[in-house]
C-alpha cells in the first residue's frame, strides 16, 4: 500500500499540480507564464517517459500531455496585464528558479531520450510473446530507463509485463495478492531465434509476491545459443518448460510459461542477449543490444500492440 501511495503521488498527484499551476495561477506578465509552461512542460515529458505507468495505468500516461496542453491555452487567457515597476531587480530575481529547473529538467530528458537509441549494431530477433499485448517496464540505453544498466552483461535487457484491461498489469489497481492476479503469468514464451538450447533450470518455485529469491537471479530460465550469441529468457513457471539442452528451436517454438522465480517483485519476462564470456554462463559476457521485429524497445513501449 505504502509502494502504491507513492507511485501515485509521482506519477499522478505531481502532474495534476503541475497542470494546475499552469491553468489556473496568475502571472504577471507573459515571460513568467512562458517560463513556467517550460519547466512544466518539460518534468512532465519526464514523468511520461520514465513513470510506472504498468502500475497505475497505462492510460494515464497519455491522458495527461492532453491535459497539459488544455492547461497552457486556460493559463494564457489568464496572465495579466503587464504592470510598471520600478523594481526590476525583483523581477529578475523570479526569474532564476524557472530557468534553473528548466536546465534540470533539460539534462535529465536528454539522459533519458539518449537511451531511445543505440550506436551499435543490434541483432534482431523475433517477439518472445504472442497474440496479446505487452508493456516494457525496464529498457533502453539509459539508466533512468533501465535498472540493468548497473549490471554490463544485461544492459540492453527488457522486462516485459502483460497489461490487462484496466491498463495495468494486474487485474486490479490495487495490485495482486496471488500469481493468478498478473495478466502475464503463465503466458507461452517463444524462441526468439533459431538456435540451439544450451542452458536449461528449471528446480525454483515460483513466488507469491512480494518473496524474491536473490540467491539465485534468473530462477527458471534458457540460453540459447543463436548465431553466435546468447540468448536468455528468465523467471519461468516451474514445470513449464518444454524443451532440453541439445534441442534445435526455431521462432514457432513455445519453449515455456512465463513465472515468478528467482530474484523478481512479479510475474514478468526477462530477455536479455550475451556475447563472449563463458560459454554457456548466463551474466558473464558482454552486452549486446537487441531489437524484436526491428523495433529497439525502451520502457513505455509496447510489444505486440493492440491497445
Amino acid at each position: 500500500m505504502i509502494q502504491i501511495a507513492i507511485l501515485l503521488l509521482f506519477v499522478v498527484v505531481i502532474p495534476l499540480l503541475f497542470i494546475w499551476e499552469i491553468a489556473f495561477k496568475k502571472h504577471a506578465n507573459i515571460t513568467s507564464w512562458i517560463l513556467s509552461v517550460v519547466v512544466v512542460i518539460l518534468a512532465m515529458v519526464l514523468i511520461w517517459a520514465t513513470g510506472p505507468w504498468h502500475i497505475v495505468s497505462i492510460y494515464l500516461r497519455n491522458i495527461f500531455p492532453l491535459l497539459c496542453l488544455v492547461a497552457c491555452f486556460v493559463g494564457y487567457q489568464r496572465i495579466i496585464k503587464p504592470l510598471h515597476s520600478k523594481n526590476r531587480s525583483a523581477q529578475k530575481s523570479k526569474i532564476v528558479l524557472p530557468i534553473g529547473l528548466i536546465v534540470f529538467f533539460a539534462v535529465l530528458n536528454v539522459i533519458v531520450f539518449r537511451g531511445y537509441y543505440t550506436y551499435k549494431d543490434a541483432v534482431d530477433l523475433a517477439s518472445p510473446l504472442r497474440n496479446k499485448s505487452y508493456y516494457i517496464v525496464h529498457g533502453g540505453a539509459s539508466p533512468l530507463l533501465n535498472h540493468h544498466l548497473t549490471v554490463k552483461p544485461q544492459n540492453y535487457a527488457l522486462d516485459i509485463v502483460r497489461i490487462g484491461r484496466l491498463g495495468t498489469r494486474t487485474v486490479s489497481l490495487m495490485g495482486g495478492s496471488t500469481l493468478e492476479d498478473y495478466a502475464i503469468y503463465g503466458d507461452y514464451v517463444y524462441s526468439p531465434c533459431t538456435g540451439e538450447i544450451a542452458v536449461v533450470v528449471e528446480e525454483f518455485d515460483d513466488l507469491t509476491p512480494p518473496n524474491m529469491d536473490t540467491k539465485n537471479i534468473a530462477g527458471n530460465h534458457i540460453l540459447i545459443n543463436c548465431n553466435g550469441v546468447e540468448v536468455i529468457l528468465a523467471h519461468l513457471k516451474k514445470g513449464s518448460i518444454r524443451v532440453k539442452v541439445g534441442d534445435f528451436v526455431t521462432p514457432d517454438d513455445i519453449l515455456a510459461q512465463v513465472g515468478n522465480s528467482g530474484n523478481t517483485s512479479e510475474p514478468h519476462l526477462h530477455m536479455h542477449v550475451e556475447s563472449g564470456g563463458e560459454p554457456n554462463t548466463i551474466l558473464n559476457g558482454a552486452a549486446v543490444p537487441f531489437t524484436i521485429n526491428s523495433r529497439f524497445l525502451v520502457r513505455g513501449g509496447k510489444l505486440n500492440e493492440k491497445y
